[in-house]
């Protein structure tokens, strides 16, 4: 790995960024032509030896005039990159095994630098992330007929093909859970973060969206109120949005998130308030099973297997890229019910008062 955001194999393009020759140079140097200095001829070999690169690899992509590189752009705030770990092994376990490399661009991206990535063989195809109901990156690349894969959904998705996780499914998961448990006053917390498009700060963030969507059915369903709070990622906005919820709505005995960046906000809230977790107040959270085994008590979760749709999206997109694609592909992720000690029946002291 050659840089922090970057998992990659050395192509025919940084040979010659490293060399400061333009790329036909250096294929006509792979390719033994006469035509080139001496001095210019000896820079670039000592580039190709110290980066260990294969010229028969180098030759195929001149050939197919690809780059067999897949970028999977990541527009978020740097200090949430770790929650995308799983989703990055898949993509870039499912490039190895088809002979591909994997760029992670976390930098924002105007119109101008996006198209770039295409038109100066940076990159075949594009995994795009975190998804706005009304994505500019979606429609630039549809509009320039240039590869890529969702991995997310927009509001309208008619022609696109996405991997996306089924949070709206999610949600109505957890809240069956705690409605069979005799919770009738359930708040929801979720975030909307703000997204760096190299535009400007926006919201609209399809995953908050279609998880309030799922949350907003059930309470329908059931005849439950709605009882929902949106936060920004910071520890102190998730606890004061807790706590908010909790004062306006004492009589709530349960709280619902899909979003692991809230699980330890919401339980410094509740343990500030002195609920105890689950006599007095249920939680159902997103988070992996080592992060959910740890807290107290251990958290009930719905969770998701986000190496598999990393995985699934980076296949897709490459099936595109061979010339293989069987029409739109739009695929749900299910999440999955992991009951631990976070919830139990609801207290019927709430309902009596």
């Amino acid at each position: 790995m050659r840089k922090s955001n970057q998992i990659a194999k050395t192509t025919i393009i940084d040979i010659a960024k490293a060399s400061g020759v333009s790329v036909s140079t250096v294929s006509r140097i792979l390719n033994d032509k006469p035509d080139v200095a001496e001095e210019t001829r000896q820079r670039v070999l000592n580039v190709i030896k110290d980066y260990r690169f294969a010229p028969q690899a180098a030759w195929q992509q001149l050939k197919s005039g690809k780059s067999h590189f897949i970028t999977l752009h990541y527009p978020q705030n740097p200090n949430r990159i770790h929650m995308i770990n799983s989703f990055l092994i898949g993509a870039a376990t499912a490039c190895e095994q088809n002979n591909y490399s994997l760029n992670f661009v976390v930098s924002p991206l105007d119109e101008t630098s996006l198209l770039t990535f295409y038109r100066s063989g940076q990159t075949d195809g594009m995994i795009l992330m975190e998804i706005m109901m009304q994505d500019w990156r979606v429609e630039l690349l549809r509009q320039n007929n240039y590869p890529f894969v969702m991995l997310g959904r927009c509001e309208n998705n008619s022609g696109f093909s996405y991997i996306d996780l089924d949070v709206e499914a999610g949600v109505k998961i957890a809240m069956e859970h705690l409605i069979g448990l005799g919770h009738r006053q359930i708040g929801f917390i979720t975030v909307e973060p703000y997204l760096f498009t190299g535009k400007k700060h926006v919201n609209g963030y399809g995953y908050t969206a279609w998880a309030v969507k799922g949350y907003k059915q059930s309470c329908e369903q059931y005849g439950l109120p709605v009882i929902c709070e949106q936060v920004q990622i910071s520890n102190e906005s998730i606890e004061n949005g807790v706590l908010r919820l909790l004062a306006e709505s004492p009589r709530i005995t349960a709280i619902v998130a899909v979003q692991e960046s809230v699980v330890t906000g919401i339980i410094k809230a509740v343990q500030r308030m002195e609920l105890v977790i689950p006599d007095e107040i249920s939680i159902v959270g997103s988070a992996d099973a080592g992060i959910a085994e740890l807290t107290t008590p251990p958290l009930t979760t719905v969770s998701y297997h986000a190496e598999t749709a990393g995985f699934q999206a980076a296949k897709l997109l490459i099936e595109q890229l061979e010339g293989h694609p069987d029409g739109e592909k739009q695929i749900l992720v299910p999440f999955e019910l992991i009951v631990r000690g976070s919830t139990s029946t609801a207290p019927r002291v709430k309902f009596d008062k």
